[in-house]
């Protein structure tokens, strides 16, 4: 999955940077040591791992306890990354096998689900993965962050949106900014959210939203991250099992496909 990035997305530093987060590892940890001694962590679309393994140190940090990390990907060009990087590696084709990994503590999904075709049966596997107390943590682009807010009222193609598998420039009439497109290659989003949509699609497929946060790669614009995160370029959604829709042991009372 993300084979394609020479480096990992700087959504790892990111995210272990915002001090919310390291209190609800730390908060969440008490809980994890009664029954572990050590934080089981699987990283979805984790690539060459070096994103993996920073969250890895972070959430050791954190929570005071040791980290067993496993990363995930379509890849099989990613087994040997993992295992350099410490990572047990699962080749997995997310959105269409079920993860056979199962009571994860925490589960990150960092700049993958825009990638995916069926997501909610991957929202539905990542759902039986998790352990009843445990994380899931997802970030993706935002298709109505303040950029695509300018260019979408002047008819321009929607910034980190994909038309074809060839370019990337295909609707942007500006040229300039059509020249800087052009030097991009598709990733492959074909899911675009919003912070909503992501929210009440965890909603609809069993999770509860425990926090949501704006990611705005732009040093400008960070103030939209504290006055208005649905604005910003990234977004950053965490969820737990919503017990309401657990049986009594903690399993899932929704069926499985």
């Amino acid at each position: 999955m993300r084979d394609r990035y020479r480096s990992s997305p700087p959504r790892y530093s990111e995210v272990s940077s915002i001090r919310s987060i390291q209190s609800l590892v730390r908060e969440k940890s008490v809980k994890w040591k009664e029954s572990s001694r050590h934080i089981n962590y699987l990283d979805l679309g984790c690539g060459e791992a070096k994103g993996t393994r920073k969250f890895a140190d972070f959430l050791e940090k954190a929570s005071g306890m040791s980290v067993k990390p496993f990363g995930a990907d379509a890849s099989s060009r990613c087994e040997e990354p993992c295992k350099e990087q410490g990572v047990e590696f699962l080749q997995i084709e997310l959105g269409s096998e079920p993860i056979p990994h199962k009571e994860a503590h925490v589960i990150t999904l960092f700049e993958t689900i825009e990638h995916i075709f069926d997501t909610d049966f991957l929202l539905q596997c990542i759902r039986d993965s998790l352990s009843s107390d445990g994380l899931l943590m997802i970030t993706t682009l935002n298709v109505v962050c303040w950029k695509n807010r300018i260019l979408v009222p002047l008819g321009i193609q929607p910034i980190n949106t994909e038309v074809s598998t060839r370019k990337l420039s295909y609707g942007y009439r500006l040229a300039g900014l059509k020249r800087r497109v052009d030097a991009w290659k598709p990733a492959g989003h074909i899911r675009p959210f919003t912070l909503h949509s992501l929210g009440d699609m965890l909603l609809d497929n069993g999770f509860a939203v425990v926090a949501s946060y704006g990611l705005e790669n732009w040093r400008a614009f960070k103030f939209l991250e504290r006055i208005a995160k649905n604005m910003c370029t990234g977004i950053l959604v965490i969820g737990q099992h919503d017990t309401r829709k657990l049986g009594l042991n903690g399993s899932a009372l929704i069926s499985k496909r």
